[in-house]
Protein backbone atom coordinates (compact mmCIF):
# COMPACT_ATOMS: atom_id res chain seq x y z
CA UNK A 1 0.00 0.00 0.00
CA UNK A 2 2.96 2.29 0.99
CA UNK A 3 4.03 2.12 -2.55
CA UNK A 4 0.91 2.58 -4.32
CA UNK A 5 0.60 6.07 -2.21
CA UNK A 6 4.21 6.82 -3.54
CA UNK A 7 3.62 6.63 -7.51
CA UNK A 8 0.03 8.54 -6.45
CA UNK A 9 1.84 11.18 -5.20
CA UNK A 10 4.51 11.14 -8.01
CA UNK A 11 1.83 11.28 -10.75
CA UNK A 12 0.21 14.38 -8.47
CA UNK A 13 3.88 16.59 -8.89
CA UNK A 14 4.37 15.96 -12.47
CA UNK A 15 0.75 16.78 -13.62
CA UNK A 16 0.68 20.22 -14.84
CA UNK A 17 2.95 22.75 -16.33
CA UNK A 18 4.88 25.96 -15.27
CA UNK A 19 7.51 28.48 -16.84
CA UNK A 20 10.73 27.28 -17.56
CA UNK A 21 12.03 30.08 -19.45
CA UNK A 22 12.57 32.87 -18.12
CA UNK A 23 13.61 31.27 -14.75
CA UNK A 24 10.35 31.48 -12.80
CA UNK A 25 9.87 32.27 -9.08
CA UNK A 26 10.47 28.13 -8.28
CA UNK A 27 13.00 26.34 -10.32
CA UNK A 28 12.78 23.22 -8.72
CA UNK A 29 11.97 20.58 -11.63
CA UNK A 30 10.18 18.52 -8.42
CA UNK A 31 7.73 21.61 -7.70
CA UNK A 32 4.10 21.14 -7.85
CA UNK A 33 2.23 23.34 -10.53
CA UNK A 34 -0.52 26.24 -9.16
CA UNK A 35 -3.78 26.46 -9.64
CA UNK A 36 -4.67 29.20 -7.26
CA UNK A 37 -2.56 32.49 -8.42
CA UNK A 38 -2.15 34.67 -9.77
CA UNK A 39 1.68 33.53 -9.23
CA UNK A 40 3.27 30.56 -7.70
CA UNK A 41 4.97 31.33 -4.51
CA UNK A 42 8.35 33.52 -4.84
CA UNK A 43 10.96 31.15 -3.49
CA UNK A 44 13.99 32.83 -2.31
CA UNK A 45 16.07 29.91 -2.39
CA UNK A 46 14.60 28.51 -5.51
CA UNK A 47 13.91 31.56 -7.66
CA UNK A 48 15.88 34.25 -7.86
CA UNK A 49 19.25 32.06 -8.08
CA UNK A 50 19.27 33.29 -12.02
CA UNK A 51 18.11 36.86 -12.55
CA UNK A 52 16.33 37.60 -15.79
CA UNK A 53 17.43 40.96 -17.17
CA UNK A 54 16.40 42.62 -20.22
CA UNK A 55 16.92 46.29 -22.31
CA UNK A 56 13.91 47.53 -23.57
CA UNK A 57 13.46 46.20 -27.25
CA UNK A 58 15.01 42.78 -26.16
CA UNK A 59 13.51 39.92 -27.48
CA UNK A 60 12.96 37.07 -24.61
CA UNK A 61 12.10 33.60 -25.15
CA UNK A 62 9.15 32.21 -23.22
CA UNK A 63 8.84 28.89 -22.60
CA UNK A 64 6.95 25.63 -20.62
CA UNK A 65 7.18 22.38 -20.03
CA UNK A 66 4.94 19.81 -21.68
CA UNK A 67 4.52 17.42 -18.73
CA UNK A 68 2.86 14.79 -21.01
CA UNK A 69 0.21 17.62 -21.88
CA UNK A 70 -1.10 18.97 -25.46
CA UNK A 71 -3.69 21.49 -26.91
CA UNK A 72 -5.47 24.51 -25.24
CA UNK A 73 -3.48 27.88 -25.26
CA UNK A 74 -1.44 30.19 -23.01
CA UNK A 75 -1.97 33.52 -21.87
CA UNK A 76 1.39 36.27 -21.37
CA UNK A 77 1.15 39.30 -19.37
CA UNK A 78 3.67 41.71 -17.94
CA UNK A 79 2.72 43.74 -14.70
CA UNK A 80 5.26 45.87 -12.09
CA UNK A 81 6.43 44.12 -9.43
CA UNK A 82 4.37 44.60 -6.08
CA UNK A 83 1.48 44.85 -8.12
CA UNK A 84 1.62 41.07 -9.25
CA UNK A 85 -0.55 39.89 -6.38
CA UNK A 86 -3.88 40.41 -8.38
CA UNK A 87 -4.99 38.88 -11.35
CA UNK A 88 -6.47 41.95 -11.97
CA UNK A 89 -2.51 43.37 -12.63
CA UNK A 90 -2.37 40.81 -15.58
CA UNK A 91 -5.96 40.90 -17.18
CA UNK A 92 -5.36 44.66 -17.53
CA UNK A 93 -1.39 44.10 -19.22
CA UNK A 94 -1.55 40.85 -21.32
CA UNK A 95 0.60 40.73 -24.00
CA UNK A 96 -0.93 37.84 -26.67
CA UNK A 97 -2.45 34.59 -26.52
CA UNK A 98 -0.70 31.90 -27.91
CA UNK A 99 -0.41 27.82 -28.29
CA UNK A 100 -0.16 26.06 -25.45
CA UNK A 101 2.01 23.31 -27.90
CA UNK A 102 1.25 19.62 -29.32
CA UNK A 103 3.58 16.70 -30.55
CA UNK A 104 2.69 17.24 -34.10
CA UNK A 105 4.37 14.15 -35.28
CA UNK A 106 2.43 11.62 -36.67
CA UNK A 107 0.60 9.42 -34.00
CA UNK A 108 2.38 11.47 -31.18
CA UNK A 109 -0.44 13.49 -29.98
CA UNK A 110 -3.21 11.13 -29.01
CA UNK A 111 -6.30 12.13 -26.76
CA UNK A 112 -4.67 15.26 -25.45
CA UNK A 113 -1.54 13.86 -23.94
CA UNK A 114 2.05 13.32 -25.74
CA UNK A 115 5.00 11.99 -24.51
CA UNK A 116 7.42 14.53 -23.12
CA UNK A 117 9.30 16.34 -24.61
CA UNK A 118 6.25 15.75 -26.71
CA UNK A 119 8.95 17.66 -29.94
CA UNK A 120 9.31 20.43 -27.48
CA UNK A 121 11.54 23.22 -29.08
CA UNK A 122 15.43 22.61 -27.26
CA UNK A 123 17.54 25.40 -26.32
CA UNK A 124 19.58 27.67 -28.92
CA UNK A 125 16.52 27.46 -30.76
CA UNK A 126 13.46 29.47 -31.11
CA UNK A 127 10.54 30.63 -32.60
CA UNK A 128 11.41 33.10 -35.52
CA UNK A 129 7.90 32.40 -37.34
CA UNK A 130 4.50 33.25 -35.95
CA UNK A 131 2.90 29.92 -37.44
CA UNK A 132 5.57 27.70 -35.95
CA UNK A 133 3.51 27.92 -32.79
CA UNK A 134 3.26 24.17 -31.69
CA UNK A 135 6.20 23.33 -29.92
CA UNK A 136 6.13 24.70 -26.31
CA UNK A 137 7.63 28.11 -26.36
CA UNK A 138 7.58 31.34 -28.07
CA UNK A 139 9.08 34.92 -27.76
CA UNK A 140 7.71 38.51 -26.69
CA UNK A 141 9.49 42.12 -27.36
CA UNK A 142 10.21 44.05 -24.32
CA UNK A 143 8.70 46.82 -24.58
CA UNK A 144 9.65 50.44 -25.06
CA UNK A 145 7.92 52.40 -22.92
CA UNK A 146 8.59 50.80 -19.26
CA UNK A 147 10.33 52.76 -16.56
CA UNK A 148 13.62 51.05 -15.31
CA UNK A 149 12.53 48.53 -12.55
CA UNK A 150 11.51 44.92 -12.06
CA UNK A 151 8.60 43.37 -13.58
CA UNK A 152 6.61 39.96 -13.43
CA UNK A 153 6.29 38.07 -16.09
CA UNK A 154 2.96 35.56 -16.13
CA UNK A 155 1.80 32.73 -17.98
CA UNK A 156 -2.08 31.60 -17.68
CA UNK A 157 -3.12 27.73 -19.27
CA UNK A 158 -5.35 24.97 -19.19
CA UNK A 159 -4.05 22.40 -21.55
CA UNK A 160 -5.33 19.00 -22.42
CA UNK A 161 -8.67 18.18 -20.93
CA UNK A 162 -7.53 19.81 -17.08
CA UNK A 163 -10.63 21.92 -16.19
CA UNK A 164 -9.42 24.80 -14.35
CA UNK A 165 -6.01 27.45 -14.96
CA UNK A 166 -2.70 26.94 -14.08
CA UNK A 167 0.05 30.55 -13.21
CA UNK A 168 3.87 30.57 -13.13
CA UNK A 169 5.72 33.81 -12.74
CA UNK A 170 9.16 34.98 -13.81
CA UNK A 171 10.45 38.34 -12.11
CA UNK A 172 12.54 40.17 -14.90
CA UNK A 173 14.39 43.27 -14.64
CA UNK A 174 13.94 45.90 -17.34
CA UNK A 175 16.13 49.17 -18.33
CA UNK A 176 16.78 51.33 -21.04
CA UNK A 177 12.65 52.12 -21.47
CA UNK A 178 10.97 55.53 -21.91
CA UNK A 179 7.76 56.22 -19.69
CA UNK A 180 7.35 59.08 -21.42
CA UNK A 181 6.23 57.27 -24.14
CA UNK A 182 2.49 56.60 -24.59
CA UNK A 183 0.86 54.27 -26.79
CA UNK A 184 -2.96 53.31 -27.16
CA UNK A 185 -4.71 50.15 -26.33
CA UNK A 186 -3.90 48.02 -29.50
CA UNK A 187 -6.61 44.57 -30.49
CA UNK A 188 -5.80 41.63 -28.00
CA UNK A 189 -3.44 39.41 -30.15
CA UNK A 190 -4.39 35.94 -30.19
CA UNK A 191 -2.54 33.31 -32.04
CA UNK A 192 -4.49 31.58 -34.87
CA UNK A 193 -4.52 27.57 -35.50
CA UNK A 194 -3.85 26.44 -32.21
CA UNK A 195 -4.80 22.65 -30.84
CA UNK A 196 -7.83 22.94 -29.24
CA UNK A 197 -7.97 21.56 -25.65
CA UNK A 198 -10.95 19.92 -24.50
CA UNK A 199 -11.72 21.57 -20.97
CA UNK A 200 -11.27 25.05 -21.45
CA UNK A 201 -12.41 27.25 -24.57
CA UNK A 202 -10.54 30.08 -25.79
CA UNK A 203 -13.03 32.13 -24.56
CA UNK A 204 -12.13 32.07 -21.33
CA UNK A 205 -8.53 33.01 -21.78
CA UNK A 206 -9.80 35.93 -23.53
CA UNK A 207 -12.79 37.08 -21.06
CA UNK A 208 -11.49 40.31 -18.82
CA UNK A 209 -7.64 40.60 -20.97
CA UNK A 210 -6.83 43.46 -21.78
CA UNK A 211 -4.72 44.37 -24.25
CA UNK A 212 -1.36 46.45 -22.87
CA UNK A 213 -0.97 49.93 -23.42
CA UNK A 214 2.78 48.43 -24.28
CA UNK A 215 4.89 50.42 -27.29
CA UNK A 216 6.52 47.84 -29.22
CA UNK A 217 8.52 50.49 -31.53
CA UNK A 218 10.84 53.35 -29.97
CA UNK A 219 8.19 55.67 -31.82
CA UNK A 220 5.14 53.87 -31.11
CA UNK A 221 2.85 51.21 -31.07
CA UNK A 222 4.33 48.73 -33.04
CA UNK A 223 3.12 45.08 -33.48
CA UNK A 224 4.76 42.69 -30.62
CA UNK A 225 6.36 39.90 -33.18
CA UNK A 226 6.96 42.34 -36.15
CA UNK A 227 10.52 41.31 -35.31
CA UNK A 228 10.14 37.45 -33.98
CA UNK A 229 13.06 36.34 -36.47
CA UNK A 230 15.58 37.95 -34.16
CA UNK A 231 17.53 36.00 -31.81
CA UNK A 232 15.99 36.25 -28.10
CA UNK A 233 18.42 37.29 -25.63
CA UNK A 234 17.52 33.84 -23.28
CA UNK A 235 17.66 31.59 -26.12
CA UNK A 236 20.30 29.16 -24.13
CA UNK A 237 16.98 28.64 -22.15
CA UNK A 238 15.72 25.01 -22.71
CA UNK A 239 11.78 24.63 -21.40
CA UNK A 240 12.25 20.65 -21.34
CA UNK A 241 13.59 20.97 -17.96
CA UNK A 242 14.34 17.42 -17.48
CA UNK A 243 13.39 13.67 -18.29
CA UNK A 244 12.24 13.29 -14.87
CA UNK A 245 8.83 14.41 -15.80
CA UNK A 246 8.17 12.04 -18.83
CA UNK A 247 6.30 8.73 -18.86
CA UNK A 248 8.50 7.77 -21.28
CA UNK A 249 12.18 8.71 -19.40
CA UNK A 250 14.02 6.59 -21.47
CA UNK A 251 12.63 7.50 -24.95
CA UNK A 252 12.58 10.66 -23.40
CA UNK A 253 16.68 11.21 -23.27
CA UNK A 254 16.96 9.62 -26.69
CA UNK A 255 15.04 12.98 -28.33
CA UNK A 256 17.28 16.48 -29.86
CA UNK A 257 19.72 17.61 -27.00
CA UNK A 258 17.73 15.60 -23.80
CA UNK A 259 21.09 14.62 -22.66
CA UNK A 260 22.94 17.78 -22.64
CA UNK A 261 20.66 19.56 -20.49
CA UNK A 262 23.32 18.90 -17.23
CA UNK A 263 21.54 21.01 -14.31
CA UNK A 264 17.45 20.57 -13.99
CA UNK A 265 17.45 23.59 -12.25
CA UNK A 266 18.72 25.55 -14.36
CA UNK A 267 18.28 24.45 -18.16
CA UNK A 268 19.56 25.27 -20.55
CA UNK A 269 21.98 24.03 -23.99
CA UNK A 270 26.05 25.63 -24.89
CA UNK A 271 25.12 27.62 -28.03
CA UNK A 272 27.73 29.20 -29.76
CA UNK A 273 26.74 31.57 -32.27
CA UNK A 274 22.94 31.45 -32.92
CA UNK A 275 22.04 33.24 -36.37
CA UNK A 276 19.13 35.22 -36.27
CA UNK A 277 16.56 33.82 -39.02
CA UNK A 278 15.76 35.63 -42.37
CA UNK A 279 13.67 39.01 -42.05
CA UNK A 280 10.41 38.71 -42.71
CA UNK A 281 8.97 40.26 -46.65
CA UNK A 282 5.51 40.89 -48.18
CA UNK A 283 6.76 38.40 -50.69
CA UNK A 284 8.56 35.20 -48.28
CA UNK A 285 4.89 32.77 -49.07
CA UNK A 286 4.64 32.92 -44.74
CA UNK A 287 1.72 35.03 -42.70
CA UNK A 288 4.47 37.18 -40.51
CA UNK A 289 5.10 40.36 -38.82
CA UNK A 290 1.08 41.35 -38.48
CA UNK A 291 0.19 40.36 -41.84
CA UNK A 292 -3.97 39.98 -42.43
CA UNK A 293 -3.06 36.69 -44.35
CA UNK A 294 -0.14 35.38 -46.24
CA UNK A 295 1.96 38.33 -47.87
CA UNK A 296 -0.94 40.72 -47.58
CA UNK A 297 -2.25 43.03 -44.80
CA UNK A 298 -0.91 44.70 -41.80
CA UNK A 299 2.66 46.18 -43.23
CA UNK A 300 2.00 44.76 -46.20
CA UNK A 301 0.03 45.49 -49.44
CA UNK A 302 -4.02 45.50 -48.48
CA UNK A 303 -5.20 41.88 -49.07
CA UNK A 304 -7.72 41.99 -52.08
CA UNK A 305 -11.02 41.17 -51.86
CA UNK A 306 -12.61 37.97 -52.03
CA UNK A 307 -16.04 37.71 -50.50
CA UNK A 308 -18.17 41.13 -50.55
CA UNK A 309 -19.83 42.21 -47.97
CA UNK A 310 -23.03 42.26 -49.84
CA UNK A 311 -24.79 40.17 -52.30
CA UNK A 312 -25.25 42.25 -55.83
CA UNK A 313 -27.73 41.02 -57.93
CA UNK A 314 -25.04 40.16 -60.63
CA UNK A 315 -22.97 37.89 -58.47
CA UNK A 316 -23.39 34.16 -59.49
CA UNK A 317 -23.43 32.48 -56.09
CA UNK A 318 -25.22 33.21 -52.89
CA UNK A 319 -23.63 31.43 -50.39
CA UNK A 320 -20.08 29.43 -49.60
CA UNK A 321 -19.69 26.35 -47.30
CA UNK A 322 -16.84 24.77 -46.00
CA UNK A 323 -17.03 21.13 -44.54
CA UNK A 324 -14.17 19.82 -43.18
CA UNK A 325 -12.51 16.84 -41.28
CA UNK A 326 -9.19 18.13 -39.83
CA UNK A 327 -6.08 16.25 -37.86
CA UNK A 328 -3.99 18.93 -36.40
CA UNK A 329 -1.64 16.79 -34.62
CA UNK A 330 -0.95 14.28 -38.24
CA UNK A 331 -1.38 17.63 -40.58
CA UNK A 332 -4.27 16.05 -42.02
CA UNK A 333 -7.18 17.85 -44.05
CA UNK A 334 -10.48 16.19 -46.10
CA UNK A 335 -12.41 19.11 -46.98
CA UNK A 336 -15.28 19.84 -49.79
CA UNK A 337 -16.31 23.31 -50.84
CA UNK A 338 -19.78 23.68 -51.72
CA UNK A 339 -21.10 27.05 -53.52
CA UNK A 340 -24.95 27.48 -54.00
CA UNK A 341 -25.33 29.24 -57.94
CA UNK A 342 -28.06 31.71 -57.93
CA UNK A 343 -28.18 32.46 -61.83
CA UNK A 344 -27.42 29.28 -64.70
CA UNK A 345 -23.74 29.05 -65.49
CA UNK A 346 -22.21 27.15 -68.51
CA UNK A 347 -19.04 26.95 -67.18
CA UNK A 348 -17.23 27.82 -63.71
CA UNK A 349 -14.20 28.41 -61.40
CA UNK A 350 -13.51 28.23 -57.93
CA UNK A 351 -10.58 29.84 -56.63
CA UNK A 352 -9.44 28.71 -52.52
CA UNK A 353 -7.63 30.63 -50.43
CA UNK A 354 -5.85 29.07 -47.59
CA UNK A 355 -4.41 30.30 -44.65
CA UNK A 356 -1.39 28.48 -44.51
CA UNK A 357 0.71 25.91 -47.12
CA UNK A 358 -1.77 22.72 -47.91
CA UNK A 359 -0.09 19.83 -50.26
CA UNK A 360 -3.56 18.60 -52.24
CA UNK A 361 -2.45 14.99 -53.17
CA UNK A 362 -6.56 14.37 -54.09
CA UNK A 363 -9.70 15.92 -55.69
CA UNK A 364 -12.79 15.51 -56.76
CA UNK A 365 -15.76 17.11 -58.78
CA UNK A 366 -13.69 19.47 -60.76
CA UNK A 367 -10.18 19.54 -62.27
CA UNK A 368 -7.52 21.85 -61.10
CA UNK A 369 -6.68 24.60 -63.29
CA UNK A 370 -3.71 26.61 -61.16
CA UNK A 371 -1.63 26.40 -57.98
CA UNK A 372 0.85 29.66 -56.47
CA UNK A 373 3.97 28.70 -55.31
CA UNK A 374 3.16 28.85 -52.22
CA UNK A 375 0.34 26.45 -52.41
CA UNK A 376 -1.71 28.78 -50.97
CA UNK A 377 -4.45 29.48 -53.71
CA UNK A 378 -6.28 26.73 -55.66
CA UNK A 379 -8.08 26.99 -58.74
CA UNK A 380 -10.44 24.47 -59.59
CA UNK A 381 -12.58 24.63 -62.76
CA UNK A 382 -15.54 22.53 -63.92
CA UNK A 383 -15.07 18.98 -65.86
CA UNK A 384 -17.06 18.30 -69.21
CA UNK A 385 -19.67 16.97 -67.73
CA UNK A 386 -20.70 19.23 -64.77
CA UNK A 387 -19.53 22.70 -66.20
CA UNK A 388 -23.62 23.13 -66.27
CA UNK A 389 -25.66 24.29 -62.85
CA UNK A 390 -28.81 25.40 -63.12
CA UNK A 391 -30.35 28.18 -60.70
CA UNK A 392 -30.09 27.24 -57.37
CA UNK A 393 -27.95 24.61 -57.47
CA UNK A 394 -24.96 23.59 -55.90
CA UNK A 395 -21.16 23.34 -56.95
CA UNK A 396 -18.88 20.76 -54.46
CA UNK A 397 -14.95 20.02 -55.14
CA UNK A 398 -13.72 17.81 -52.63
CA UNK A 399 -10.48 17.25 -51.63
CA UNK A 400 -7.95 15.63 -49.02
CA UNK A 401 -4.38 17.36 -48.40
CA UNK A 402 -1.49 17.57 -46.10
CA UNK A 403 -0.48 20.75 -43.83
CA UNK A 404 2.80 21.14 -41.85
CA UNK A 405 1.99 23.19 -39.19
CA UNK A 406 -1.02 24.02 -36.78
CA UNK A 407 -4.36 24.29 -38.03
CA UNK A 408 -6.41 25.34 -41.05
CA UNK A 409 -8.71 27.35 -41.15
CA UNK A 410 -11.86 27.08 -43.23
CA UNK A 411 -10.46 28.90 -46.81
CA UNK A 412 -12.25 32.05 -48.56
Amino acid sequence: MKWLVVCALFGAVFSHTWMSCPWSFDVDPGRPADTVGPCETENVWHGVKYPNEYKAGDRMKVGWTSNNHAGGWVRIALAPYGQHKTHKAFDDNVMKVTCYGHDQRPGQTIYGDCKHPCNARAGCEYQAYEEDNARFDTTVKIPHNLADGDYVLQIKSAMSSHPHFYYSCARVKITGGNPSLKCPQSKLIVVPGCLKGTAVELSKYTKNSKPAQFCYKEDGPGYIDADMYRVPKNVQCDPRITCAVSIDGKGCKSQHKMKDITNDWKPEQICGEVKPAPAPTCDDGVKNQGEERIDCGGPCPACPVTMPPTTPADRVYSKFEFKKIAYPSEGYINGNAIVHVRHAVKKWQMTLFFDRKVEISQFWGGKLVSVNEFKTVYVFGNKSWNGRVPAGGKVNVGFEGKFPTGAVDSPV
